[in-house]
């Protein structure tokens, strides 16, 4: 059964003044957010600053991710420059061509006024408004997802081989920023066995060809991981194993209940119910082939989040297609206004974060225990100066650092400073990026080092150098109520070749 829409001639006006409007729309809100980024007092998170770190060693895998969103931010800096509002101005604008790739999908699946609200529920769903304001490898990993969403519905639509051409391509980028891409060969599996034009698609060799060519894009990072000992995917499988096993249920209902936050309660909504709906075989085969791109992720994450910790964006290819099914159900069942309800949720939150991030650093909120929500991105340029001070009065050439928080803060605060910035790895196998191309065991300083640890102890020093100062603690606030502390030492005179060493019982970030 299909539910494709056919245009009219009278219908063409009406449907591309409801384009222009789109268009026009995602525009203003796509400046609105570039804008933002500019008048944001937020500093960069730990992993944009590592982000960043990366755009300035291009290379084909890095210790945690692929290496597409160190490329992004590269290209980002090569217009812009370096600052914080360049690193995240590709977030906006990459989901301004993902909102019209849900339009473009949706056309072909069902008609322009679905494809409408689709697109425009997506761009102020209320987890893009947040993520709209960082840079993170989910952005990269939504529009590749939906570039591929859209050259598998042409392809399921009879298109030919320059389709493939395309899949393979959205699939090796979306290798490329994110292994969560390869969701999208299971899914599609899953679509052949609920909808018969997706069977079609599966069989023929056009879809393998995609799969061909997207594992061949991926083959630079494949090599990159043989000749690392497969970090990033040791890394990957670690994530995923977390601490081992902690059934819970509570977990997997907080990951439900995000999921709905994210793309916003009626939407997601509606998706379910259209999967509800088509267990009793009520809806059009687009809404199978939909559902089986947007449910087995969630459901697999949901499963996982039983066994051990996940984070809420472990499904977040799941929701372009969830995006798409659940408002063509909820406008099909006259449930238009839910649909406007959903529309208006997603653009309080995005003033309301906009708003939010030009005085975050005075906000607290005095009902929840831990007030200071903006901790995470507050305090790190602090950091910074306070370091580049204490370095210049102390006649530091280099900064050593125990952890990855700090070492990517100060890897970037620091860009424009001639010191140089290691970490003292605390065991032999490397932990981070960090750690593995900047470890101090690798890179002994040839002069005054400045130590700046969360907790150090300076006997676990004194058989390093023959001159251990105590330079004393370092508070950095992070938020109205909170704050970093470090202790501070001047480290000179090596006497001893460096090793990976506790150097405290907890280091605190």
């Amino acid at each position: 059964m299909t539910h494709r829409i056919e245009m009219h001639a009278g219908a063409r006006p009406v449907a591309e003044s409801r384009v222009g409007l789109l268009v026009l729309l995602l525009a203003v809100i796509t400046l609105a957010r570039l804008l933002a980024l500019r008048f944001s007092v937020t500093d960069l998170q730990v992993d944009e600053a590592q982000y960043w770190d990366w755009s300035q060693h291009l290379a084909f895998g890095y210790f945690s991710k692929p290496p597409l969103i160190g490329w992004t931010i590269a290209a980002a800096n090569m217009v812009c420059g370096t600052g914080v509002a360049c690193v995240r101005a590709p977030s906006p604008l990459f989901y301004f061509g993902t909102s019209l790739l849900i339009y473009a999908t949706a056309v072909r699946l069902y008609d322009h006024r679905i494809a409408f609200w689709a697109s425009l529920g997506f761009a102020f769903a209320p987890g893009v408004a947040f993520s709209s304001a960082i840079m993170s490898t989910d952005v990269l990993l939504l529009f590749f997802w939906a570039l591929s969403l859209y050259a598998f519905v042409r392809l399921r639509a009879g298109g030919g081989y320059r389709w493939s051409l395309l899949l393979g391509f959205a699939l090796g980028c979306g290798l490329l920023a994110k292994y969560a891409m390869a969701y999208f060969v299971g899914c599609a599996l899953i679509a052949a066995v609920l909808d018969p034009q997706s069977r079609a698609v599966i069989r023929s060799g056009r879809f393998w060809l995609a799969v061909a060519i997207g594992l061949l894009l991926l083959s630079p990072n494949i090599g990159w991981n043989l000749n690392n000992h497969l970090v990033t995917l040791r890394h990957t499988n670690e994530n995923i194993s977390g601490d081992g096993l902690k059934i819970s249920l509570g977990n997997a209902i907080g990951f439900l209940a995000a999921q709905f936050g994210i793309i916003g309660p009626f939407l997601m909504g509606g998706a379910f119910a259209a999967a509800i709906a088509a267990w009793r075989k009520g809806v059009p085969d687009e809404d199978r082939m939909l559902l089986a791109f947007a449910l087995p992720v969630i459901l697999v994450v949901t499963i996982a989040s039983v066994l051990t910790v996940t984070n809420a964006n472990w499904a977040a290819s799941g929701l372009v297609a969830s995006a798409l099914v659940g408002t063509a159900f909820l406008i099909r069942a006259d449930r238009f206004s839910l649909v406007r309800a959903g529309l208006v949720i997603g653009i309080v939150a995005q003033v309301v974060l906009i708003a939010g991030n030009t005085i975050a650093d005075k906000v607290k909120l005095p009902l929840l225990k831990h007030g200071d929500i903006y901790k995470q991105v507050l305090g790190w340029s602090r950091l910074g100066d306070a370091v580049r001070a204490e370095a210049k009065a102390s006649g530091a050439t280099m900064v050593v650092t125990l952890s990855r928080a700090d070492a990517a803060a100060l890897v970037y605060y620091l860009r424009n400073d001639p010191v140089a910035v290691t970490v003292w790895p605390d065991d032999p196998g490397p932990d981070n990026q960090f750690e593995l191309t900047r470890s101090i065991v690798d890179h002994a300083p040839t002069g005054p080092a400045l130590l700046v640890a969360g907790c150090a102890e300076a006997a676990r020093l004194g058989p390093f150098f023959g001159g251990v100062e105590d330079k004393g603690r370092l508070t950095i606030p992070s938020g109205p109520g909170s704050s970093r502390q470090y202790q501070l030492f001047r480290l000179d005179q090596p006497i001893a070749p460096l090793r990976t060493v506790p150097l405290c019982v907890r280091d605190a970030d």
